[in-house]
């Protein structure tokens, strides 16, 4: 799908203006103290400890157990699997191609599947997104494969 390969070659202030200020603002703070640890930063967000969060952040150290099911559920969305066919094709009809409607768009059909509210995971989203670098899907869905047919010992 064209729309994700634009999204993952976005650069990173790009992704963060799609968010709302206060997450963008957040983040930033996050990265510069992981000194841009798009992963860290994701597990320190999925750590927060407010009321709305509780089912990620009232858990310390779980993160990365949640960061994971959030890749899982991207690289779902992303190379194509089933679930996600409904929510590729709303993309796809869509008129609206900006990175805000795409981030929202995956953050809203991911945190219906996982039961926690897109707004909460969309700047998880965006930073597991950042991730990715400046890879094309196929070459991205390739090395997820390859890192589930051989995990490290």
């Amino acid at each position: 799908m064209e729309e994700l390969n634009l999204l993952i070659n976005s650069e990173q202030d790009e992704l963060l203006d799609s968010l709302d200020n206060f997450q963008a603002e957040i983040l930033r703070i996050f990265l510069g103290d992981t000194n841009n640890d798009y992963l860290a930063s994701a597990d320190k967000w999925l750590n927060a400890t407010t009321a709305n969060t509780a089912q990620f952040g009232g858990e310390t150290g779980k993160a990365k157990i949640y960061r994971d099911k959030l890749l899982d559920e991207i690289e779902k969305f992303i190379c194509g699997d089933a679930a996600y066919e409904d929510d590729r094709t709303k993309i796809n009809e869509s008129a609206d191609k900006t990175k805000q409607y795409l981030i929202g768009m995956i953050s809203a059909a991911i945190g219906n599947t996982m039961g926690v509210a897109g707004t909460f995971i969309a700047p998880v989203i965006a930073l597991l997104i950042m991730s990715m670098g400046k890879m094309a899907v196929n070459a991205w869905c390739a090395m997820r494969k390859e890192i589930k047919e051989n995990p490290a010992q």
